[in-house]
């Protein structure tokens, strides 16, 4: 939760799920729900949806909660239902080794020189046990059926949950993992790791001038041409509002730096127009502090030096990257 406390921004509202009254039933029978659940969830409200600009510091810190409860409840609900699918598993298969031991042994009866009423009544008695456990066997295989169902909507919602809907880049809260993560492994490998801030310059005015659905599409253009090479071991992000955060796993900070480089450059030799009048809108560009970990620092002592770094890249006539010295 650290970089909550350290930038501001607009934190991304939860996506809309939905799901059958079958589904709820079973979520409230293995998860010991009491009561109903509920039928449809929060809804933001729609003049706050598209600008962010406009909600307060209050309902940012509501959204950021919001968020957090609803990744935690997500995670501990797969790792619930994947102990049920596989319980559900084992008790179908045992239904059915069961169903064919007692199909043998109603064999072996009727081979044995018993009375001949009281092999019928064990037969009788037999089959209608073979009878329950197939239909035993038949329930939870459909049961197991609709288990893989939640599981698969629930990774569906885990992923929305870790990604910004305007961008689809991953959200803050992905970041704050994937950067903890990502020093942990550098800390034990002794591995090189980067970290750049990117900020759009001027955003503000464009979104004075131009309007909130021009900005919107300025966002997703950034995102898209810092994201459009990265690999495996580069993690893109938005920090909020109209900053952005890259992860470069094993990649020295000159490496990092002109990677950036590369791509404000680009950008900033287009010339765009606005799709719905087309008014030019002119260059975007925006500014970068990149910083290396050190080894024994934090993940809040990192980003706070690729902040500085952005600072610095701001203050010295913005539309460049800027390298942290280190410490």
């Amino acid at each position: 939760m650290f970089l909550r406390g350290m930038f501001h921004d607009r934190i991304p509202t939860a996506p809309n799920e939905q799901s059958d009254g079958k589904r709820k039933s079973w979520l409230r029978t293995l998860f010991g729900v009491d009561g109903d659940p509920v039928e449809q969830p929060p809804q933001v409200s729609e003049a706050l949806a598209p600008d962010a600009d406009m909600i307060g510091t209050g309902e940012l810190v509501d959204l950021a909660v919001l968020a957090t409860q609803l990744s935690e409840l997500i995670q501990s609900a797969r790792e619930r239902l994947d102990g049920a699918v596989a319980m559900v598993d084992r008790s179908a298969d045992e239904a059915a080794d069961y169903s064919r031991a007692l199909h043998a042994g109603a064999k072996a009866i009727g081979a044995e020189k018993l009375p001949l009423d009281t092999v019928q009544s064990l037969i009788d008695v037999t089959r209608q046990m073979i009878d329950r456990t197939e239909t035993a066997e038949k329930r939870l295989r459909s049961t197991n059926t609709e288990l893989r169902l939640l599981q698969r909507d629930l990774s569906v919602a885990q992923e929305s949950a870790e990604r910004d809907p305007l961008t689809g880049l991953l959200n803050r809260r992905a970041l704050e993992q994937a950067l903890t993560r990502a020093v942990q492994t550098a800390r034990q490998a002794d591995a090189a790791l980067s970290v750049a801030f990117c900020d759009i310059d001027h955003f503000k005015r464009l979104n004075d001038v131009h309007g909130h659905a021009v900005g919107d599409r300025v966002l997703r253009l950034v995102g898209d041409c810092l994201s459009e090479d990265a690999d495996e071991r580069t993690f893109v992000g938005r920090q909020g509002g109209e900053e952005f955060v890259v992860l470069f796993e094993g990649l020295p900070v000159i490496e990092a730096a002109a990677r950036i480089d590369t791509i404000r450059e680009a950008l900033s030799q287009r010339i765009l127009r606005s799709r719905s009048d087309g008014m030019p809108i002119g260059r975007v560009t925006f500014s970068a502090g990149v910083a290396a970990f050190n080894g024994d620092e934090s993940e809040e002592e990192l980003l706070h030096r690729a902040d500085q770094a952005l600072y610095r890249a701001k203050e010295g006539g913005r539309n460049q990257v800027v390298i942290d010295p280190g410490v």
